[in-house]
């Protein structure tokens, strides 16, 4: 190849690389590799190759997420404290007029001095029965009507004290230290008779013509029910007096019959039986067993007849 043609293939490819440099700048620098490479293997005459090279892909930017703020603790408020109510003071009830005959009962009876004697406590209560809380041995106390209000006032001469009950309208006055215990022979009826669990009570009436106690009337269950819970406590024995019972009980124990004599002319409350348990004896029951009878006898009472010498 002579030097004019060799001289003018190398201006040829100087002017076609140019072209490719313009054409990047142009074209933003897309496929400048393949642009070059036909552009050289044109300028040396060179074949140019039919596979086209696999684009470098661009790398994808992953977005950095925004930072989500972290909300702060919420502060919990100090509770206000409840203040305390102050308690209304409840002012001491007056002592009952009875505790000035009380203190005159003690001035006479056990010679203290009356500058000595003084209320020292004053206060209301609540009892469950009518015997204010000092049960007398013997007898009986309703409950129907419970609590019953009162009064517990104490009397003192600076050494010795003195506590007495009272109900609401002061008309019934205790001391408990007054209540004697029963120290004597004493038997509780319904427990020694097997009362409890009975079936029925009959009353009785004696014919003192023949001796022989005759039925008045069956009681009620209520009444029954009652007579039960007034024999239910211990009572006093005594030695017999000699005289006639008027009435008997007949109850139908789960043992079987049980006979309760009571009232003769002497002593209205007094009971006796036939069974061991009195040893002989007789005993005084509570009032209330005359009030349950009472109702039964509509007729006069027999002629009590007189106690034996």
């Amino acid at each position: 190849m002579n030097s004019s043609l060799r001289i003018a293939i190398v201006a040829i490819g100087g002017i076609a690389v140019i072209a490719v440099i313009i054409a990047f700048i142009v074209s933003d620098g897309d496929d400048v590799e393949d642009l070059v490479a036909n552009a050289t293997a044109t300028a040396t005459g060179e074949p140019q190759s039919t596979t086209k090279p696999s684009p470098t892909a661009r790398p994808t930017i992953t977005p950095v997420p925004t930072p989500t703020a972290t909300p702060e603790p919420t502060s919990t408020p100090t509770p206000t404290p409840t203040p305390t109510p102050i308690p209304t003071a409840t002012p001491t009830p007056p002592p009952p007029a009875s505790h000035t005959q009380e203190m005159a009962r003690l001035i006479f009876e056990q010679d203290i001095e009356a500058g000595d004697l003084s209320v020292i406590s004053v206060g209301a209560a609540q009892w469950p029965t009518e015997a204010l809380g000092c049960p007398e041995p013997g007898l009986f106390y309703e409950s129907g009507n419970a609590p019953y209000n009162g009064f517990i006032y104490v009397l003192s001469d600076g050494s010795t004290t003195w506590e007495y009950h009272a109900n609401a309208d002061d008309s019934v006055i205790v001391r408990c230290d007054e209540i004697e215990p029963l120290t004597g022979p004493k038997v509780n009826i319904a427990q020694a008779a097997g009362l409890h669990g009975s079936t029925g009570v009959t009353l009785m009436r004696k014919d003192f013509s023949t001796g022989q106690f005759e039925t008045v009337n069956l009681m009620t269950q209520v009444d029954l029910d009652r007579l039960i819970d007034i024999f239910d406590r211990d009572i006093p024995l005594s030695v017999p007096i000699g005289c006639e019972t008027v009435f008997r009980l007949d109850f139908q124990t789960p043992d079987g019959l049980q006979s309760i004599e009571w009232l003769c002319s002497e002593d209205k409350n007094l009971a006796m039986g036939m069974q061991d348990f009195w040893n002989a004896m007789t005993g005084t029951t509570p009032v209330q067993v005359g009030e349950v009878i009472g109702p039964y006898l509509l007729g006069p009472l027999p002629t009590l007849p007189t106690a034996t010498p």
